[in-house]
C-alpha cells in the first residue's frame, strides 16, 4: 500500500515538474516539429518596390524572400484618377482609360512572383493642390463601374488587358487620415460619404466578381487603445477619431449589409502594442457579424523614426513583428515600404540598394513560409521580449527567433526532440547575414534563423 502511495505521489511530482519546466524555463525553446498547429501565413509582404521594370535584379530580393503580395498604394500610376482621368467619360468606353503606366507597374510586380494587392483609390495627395481628386466621387455607382473595368482589364483581358487573376481589391486608403476634412491627404468628404462609397462599391464589385476578395478601408489604426504610438501621440483626439470612425464604419456596413471579405488597417508602433490591436480587431469584427473577414495589416513598420539608424536591432525589431503576426493569427501583412529611397518609411535597403538587417528577417520568414506548416513550440510562455515561430515541411524544419530586449541577452537552449541543429544564421554587428555556431544565448536586439535535420 505504501509503495502505491509513493508511486502515486512520484507520478504527480513528475507531472508538475514537467509542467513547471514548460512554464518556468522560458530560455529553453521546446519545439515539436511533428506537431503542426497552423499554416504559415504571408505576413512578410511589402508595399511598393524600388523599380517598376520586369527582369529587375533589385526586385529579385522579393522573389528570394518568397513574398506573395505587393500593395499598390502610393504608386501613383495605379490611382483611379490617373487610370480614368476624365470622370465625365463613359465608364464602358475603352478609350477613356489610360492603362499604360499602371500596366508597367502591375507587370513588374507579377514578374517577381508576387500578386498585386490592388488599392482602388488615391495615393498620398496634397489637400490643396489635389483637392479635386480627394473629393467624394460625384457618382458612386459610376465610380464602382470604373473599378469594375479596371478589374476586367487585369483579370479578364478587357481593353487589350491581361489575365492576372488578381484576388485582393481594397477600397480606398485612410479616409479618416485627419479629423480636419480640409487637411486630409486621402479624402475630403464626410464620414458618411465614404461609408456610402464603400457600401455601393463593395456590393457592386462582389456581385460582378463573387470569387474575388473585396474589402477595405486601410484604417489609420488603433493607437488610442494603448495611449501611445511610435511618436507618442496615441492619446490625441485625432487618434481617438480613428477608433470612432472604425466603430461607425462597422455600424454602417452592418446596417446596410455591405460585404467585406477583409478588413485592412495600419500601424506604426511596437510588436507588443500591435498584438493588442489584432485582438481588438478580431473581437470587434466578430461582434459586428464580420468574424469571417480576413484581418490584414497592409501598412506597418515597427518604428519608422528609427529608419535613419538601421542597425542589427532594427532588423530584430521588424522580425519580431512578423513572428507576432503569425502567432496572433493575422491573415496577411505588408511592410511599408519596399522602396529604396532612403526615406523614413523605407527600411529594407540601406546605402542605396544594399540589403538591410530588416530584409534578412523577411528573407528568413520567407523560408518558414516556403516550408508551409507552423510547428508547435511547447513552451506555454517564452521570456519577455522573445518571439519565435517554428516551421516544418517536406523540405525541412526551421526556427526563427528575435530578442527585442533593449539590453538583456537571453540564455538559449533549443530542445527539438529527435531533430538536430543543421545551420544557424544571424545578422552580425556589421549588419551582415552570416552563419555561426548555435550560441548559448541570443543577444539583445538580435535574431537567429536555425535549420534542423532529422
Amino acid at each position: 500500500m505504501l509503495q502505491k502511495i509513493i508511486g502515486f505521489f512520484t507520478a504527480i511530482l513528475a507531472f508538475f515538474t514537467s509542467v513547471s519546466q514548460l512554464i518556468f524555463t522560458p530560455n529553453v525553446i521546446r519545439v515539436d516539429f511533428d506537431s503542426v498547429v497552423d499554416e504559415i501565413r504571408p505576413v512578410h509582404n511589402v508595399g511598393r518596390m524600388p523599380e517598376y521594370e520586369v527582369n529587375s535584379e533589385t526586385n529579385r530580393c522579393f522573389t528570394e524572400a518568397n513574398m506573395t503580395s505587393c500593395r499598390t498604394h502610393d504608386i501613383h500610376a495605379t490611382d483611379i484618377h490617373n487610370i480614368f482621368p476624365d470622370f465625365s467619360r463613359d465608364a464602358d468606353d475603352e478609350s477613356a482609360y489610360f492603362f499604360e503606366d499602371c500596366d508597367k507597374v502591375i507587370a513588374s510586380i507579377v514578374d517577381t512572383g508576387m500578386e498585386p494587392f490592388f488599392r482602388l483609390g488615391i495615393s498620398w495627395s496634397d489637400p490643396v493642390r489635389d483637392r479635386e481628386f480627394l473629393l467624394p466621387p460625384a457618382d458612386c455607382d459610376k465610380w464602382a463601374q470604373v473599378c469594375e473595368h479596371i478589374i476586367l482589364h487585369y483579370n479578364e483581358g478587357w481593353a487589350d488587358g491581361f489575365r492576372y487573376d488578381i484576388e485582393y481589391w481594397e477600397i480606398w486608403n485612410e479616409p479618416e487620415n485627419s479629423d480636419d476634412i480640409a487637411d486630409n491627404h486621402f479624402w475630403i468628404g464626410s464620414d458618411e460619404e465614404f461609408f456610402r462609397l464603400y457600401d455601393v462599391t463593395a456590393k457592386y464589385l462582389k456581385a460582378k466578381f463573387p470569387e474575388l476578395k473585396i474589402g477595405g478601408y486601410g484604417s489609420c489604426g488603433f493607437y488610442a487603445l494603448t495611449k501611445t504610438n511610435a511618436i507618442n501621440t496615441g492619446a490625441t483626439s485625432r487618434n481617438q477619431y480613428f477608433i470612432t470612425y472604425y466603430q461607425n464604419f462597422l455600424r454602417h456596413i452592418k446596417a446596410h449589409g455591405s460585404p467585406m471579405d477583409f478588413f485592412s488597417w495600419h500601424s506604426y508602433t511596437t510588436t507588443e502594442k500591435n498584438a493588442t490591436y489584432i485582438q481588438y480587431v478580431k473581437e470587434t469584427l466578430a461582434k459586428a457579424g464580420y468574424g469571417y473577414a480576413e484581418i490584414i495589416c497592409d501598412e506597418w513598420n515597427y518604428n519608422p523614426t528609427e529608419n535613419d539608424k538601421i542597425d542589427r536591432r532594427y532588423g530584430a525589431n521588424q522580425t519580431s513583428m512578423l513572428l507576432m503576426f503569425q502567432n496572433e493569427g493575422l491573415d496577411m501583412a505588408h511592410y511599408y515600404d519596399g522602396d529604396d529611397d532612403g526615406l523614413m518609411w523605407a527600411g529594407l535597403f540601406v546605402h542605396g540598394r544594399q540589403l538591410s538587417s530588416a530584409y534578412y528577417g523577411f528573407w528568413a520568414f520567407g523560408q518558414l513560409y516556403k516550408l508551409g506548416h507552423q510547428a508547435e513550440i511547447k513552451n506555454m510562455r517564452l521570456a519577455d521580449d522573445l518571439y519565435a515561430v517554428a516551421a516544418t515541411g517536406e523540405d525541412g524544419q526551421a526556427l526563427l527567433i528575435a530578442n527585442v530586449s533593449e539590453k538583456r541577452d537571453r540564455p538559449l537552449k533549443i530542445d527539438a526532440g529527435g531533430y538536430a541543429v543543421d545551420k544557424c544564421m544571424t545578422v552580425n554587428e556589421a549588419c551582415e547575414w552570416v552563419e555561426i555556431p548555435l550560441p548559448d544565448k541570443i543577444e539583445s536586439g538580435s535574431m537567429l534563423y536555425v535549420t534542423f535535420r532529422k
